[in-house]
């Protein structure tokens, strides 16, 4: 059967115009005031900001341009994230949403599912990390040292069920420079090949479960919480293993005491880091 070439023009035309009328008639502002609210979870303390919103297909939404802000401090801004809803989700108990976005020169996606317990909504969303360049990242750069760079990878899982929410991650930084403020030990800057990190935000408390981090200079533990309201306080052990370049640079620096019996690579020195983000303590063990 042959179709006429009118025919084909015809619905061409069609199909053209009425993408054309979709995409520029599209309810960019009421979309982006929705969605602030939706993704903040409507949590005073939490801000949404999002640039534009655009159609995509498969169908979903593309926001641009999307900050997040907690207390009126920037945590990330987010070049993109497109969400995608589960077309054969919306008929059951439990709604799906697929997502995927950029930050940073690396990338991010997940599934994010909907529910309903007991009368309050329950949000549970998995994803994963990769390639993110966490140089810039405003939520660092309020840590103190002048600058921190490296790759990030790994995967996290939220869950919002009323009142209780929590965000746990296992995290892979490679690459990664610390460049401090001030020297600590003589040393202005520490680079390791590899920093693992299993943790989990509740309650505006970060637990690091454990964390352990590599490289040519030193092998360093850590583990213990950081409360990140009021004044950020610390209550973290650490446990670091010094190689032989690193001992022999710190060594005038530290109490003789501390050094006596340490072999390069092989003896750890404890200490407790207690405080703030802004004035921190350091106890040793």
């Amino acid at each position: 059967m042959k179709i006429p070439k009118k025919s084909l023009l015809y619905a061409v035309y069609i199909i053209g115009i009425t993408g054309f009328f979709l995409y520029y008639l599209f309810p960019s502002d009421t979309l982006k005031l929705y969605l602030s609210y939706r993704l903040s979870q409507g949590n005073p303390d939490i801000t949404i900001t999002i640039d534009r919103v655009s159609p995509v297909l498969p169908p979903g939404i593309n926001l641009h341009e999307v900050g997040i802000v907690h207390q009126n401090e920037a945590l990330i801004d987010l070049d993109n994230i497109k969400i995608m809803p589960g077309i054969l989700s919306i008929f059951g108990d439990k709604t799906t949403v697929n997502f995927n976005g950029r930050v940073n020169g690396g990338a991010f996606k997940g599934q994010a599912q909907f529910g309903d317990n007991a009368g309050s909504q329950v949000i549970k969303c998995d994803g994963t990390l990769s390639g993110i360049q966490i140089l810039g990242i405003p939520a660092l750069d309020r840590l103190p040292a002048d600058k921190i760079s490296g790759v990030l990878n790994g995967n996290f899982t939220y869950t919002n069920a009323g009142p209780n929410q929590s965000l746990e991650g296992r995290l892979t930084l490679s690459q990664s420079r610390i460049e401090f403020n001030e020297a600590v030990f003589n040393l202005k800057s520490l680079e390791f090949r590899d920093i693992n990190a299993d943790l989990i935000l509740k309650n505006d408390t970060l637990t690091l479960k454990q964390t352990s981090a590599r490289g040519n200079q030193l092998n360093a533990d850590l583990t213990g919480t950081i409360v990140l309201t009021g004044q950020n306080a610390l209550d973290l052990n650490v446990s670091v293993t010094p190689h032989h370049l690193l001992l022999a640079k710190i060594e005038k620096t530290l109490p003789m005491d501390l050094l006596r019996g340490k072999k390069a690579g092989k003896g750890a020195i404890s200490f407790k880091i207690d405080g703030t983000l802004d004035e921190p303590g350091f106890s040793l063990n």
